[in-house]
């Protein structure tokens, strides 16, 4: 069994494919790795360039004919999810910078600041734009989130948004799997994924020592903030929840 896949460079997805990424005996082997932001991955999903690949969780509807969710690898917030960040708390928001009009963070600000003019970019163009005064604010994500310039102030938690109004998790990424690949492969997939995922896991300061090869943010305790919040029971195998909170994702932006 050898595939290709394409996954982003976040800690989280470093975590879950290091096995595959270090050629650790007993996981299958990884003909091709590509590994890009976010927004690139998304638009190799619509050109279905991978048979596994990490995608933003409301893209999900536009792939389903070609793609499953794998039950691991599912990024869930809890009460926790982009930053709309400003330089000042009150300022009217205009105009807002999105890390791609493919990804969460895009059509969370689609339906929750329905008025304002949104402005894609790279997600690391995000904070410069809005220091800048390109745009008004922005929605800041990955390792940013959790490390922006002190001269910014947060003006919503667009997880805590999401949960006030849905009472549910915040769905913000997926593994999808093509359905090409038999029902077999695709198990033996998500059980090698959770093994490497434990793995890292158990290994934490040599994963977070691969983690820090990819993250723009090299400081350890900023990766480590990141596996906390975003590596959760749902990461290793989604639940009924987990999968209400995503239908619930994919309505709720299919109207707006």
């Amino acid at each position: 069994m050898t595939f290709s896949a394409a996954f982003s460079p976040c800690p989280n997805d470093i975590f879950l494919f290091r096995s595959f990424l270090e050629k650790h005996k007993g996981f299958p082997s990884l003909r091709q790795i590509m590994i890009a932001d976010i927004s690139s991955l998304n638009y190799y999903a619509l050109e279905t360039r991978f048979p596994l690949i990490k995608i933003s969780a409301s893209l999900y509807p536009q792939i389903a004919d070609s793609y499953d969710v794998l039950n691991v690898g599912t990024t869930l917030g809890y009460k926790i999810g982009p930053l709309i960040l400003s330089k000042q708390l009150d300022s009217p928001l205009k105009s807002l910078a999105t890390p791609g009009e493919t990804t969460t963070a895009h059509a969370l600000c689609r339906l929750f600041y329905p008025r304002a003019e949104l402005v894609p970019m790279k997600y690391h163009e995000i904070i410069p734009a809005i220091l800048s005064n390109r745009v008004d604010g922005g929605a800041v994500i990955h390792e940013e989130r959790f490390s922006f310039p002190e001269d910014l102030c947060i003006v919503e938690d667009l997880g805590q948004l999401w949960e006030k109004t849905w009472h549910l998790p915040l769905p913000l990424g997926c593994i999808v799997i093509s359905k090409k690949v038999s029902d077999d492969d695709s198990y033996l997939l998500n059980h090698a994924l959770q093994e490497s995922l434990k793995k890292s896991l158990t290994d934490s300061a040599l994963a977070i020592q691969k983690a820090s090869e990819y993250s723009r943010d090299k400081n350890p305790t900023t990766i480590q903030h990141f596996i906390d919040t975003y590596v959760t029971e749902e990461t290793f195998n989604l639940s009924s929840i987990g999968r209400q909170a995503f239908s619930t994702l994919w309505t709720a932006c299919r109207n707006v």
